[in-house]
């Protein structure tokens, strides 16, 4: 048999293990209690507050005045009037300013109340759909129209010794502008 040598490293900071007192391992767990009911109580009051914020948030989508202390049932109903006026007279200046809306409202309204583009404005709102939808894009009928410039012709300025001249050197070119109408015969 063989022997192995293995030597042992030792750390340089040895941590001193100490053990807690009784009482202070009473403490501790009458404070890990009161944490645990602290958690408890703290969750229970960010999900009632998750609930309002919902809530909440319908109300304002639906526009629901809520009633505020003190005030009379008149008040409320004057305030919702006013909301519904206000609101039917965005939508007239939205239509106006954008008839390609009116065919697409419902489609539109879906748009608005998506969770993505609540309280956008109406207009900005009307915007983007009108650019998702591919509403903006100037309809193409047919083909371009050709952008060359003007044509250029030969003016009839030449006289009868070109013409003999033209005949009689490249025959080709002569009879060309005599079927385009350039050299009367």
């Amino acid at each position: 048999m063989e022997e192995v040598n293995v030597e042992v490293q030792e750390t340089q900071n040895n941590p001193e293990v100490t053990t807690p007192k009784v009482d202070e391992v009473k403490l501790t767990v009458e404070e890990l209690a009161d944490l645990k009911h602290k958690a408890e109580v703290s969750s229970q009051n960010y999900e009632r507050a998750k609930k309002a914020e919902a809530r909440l948030k319908e109300l304002e989508g639906n526009n629901v005045l809520l009633e505020v202390e003190g005030g009379d049932k008149d008040s409320v109903v004057l305030r919702k009037e006013l909301s519904e006026l206000k609101n039917w007279k965005e939508k007239s200046e939205v239509l106006e300013a954008n008839p390609v809306l009116k065919g697409a409202w419902n489609d539109f309204e879906i748009f608005r109340d998506s969770e993505e583009n609540r309280g956008m404005s109406i207009k900005t709102a009307a915007k983007a759909f009108m650019i998702e939808k591919g509403l903006l894009d100037p309809q193409r009928k047919g083909l371009e129209r050709p952008t060359g410039g003007p044509k250029i012709t030969q003016s009839p300025s030449m006289n009868a010794d070109e013409i003999t001249r033209l005949r009689t050197s490249d025959f080709r070119k002569y009879r060309d502008l005599i079927k385009k109408g350039q050299i009367k015969v």
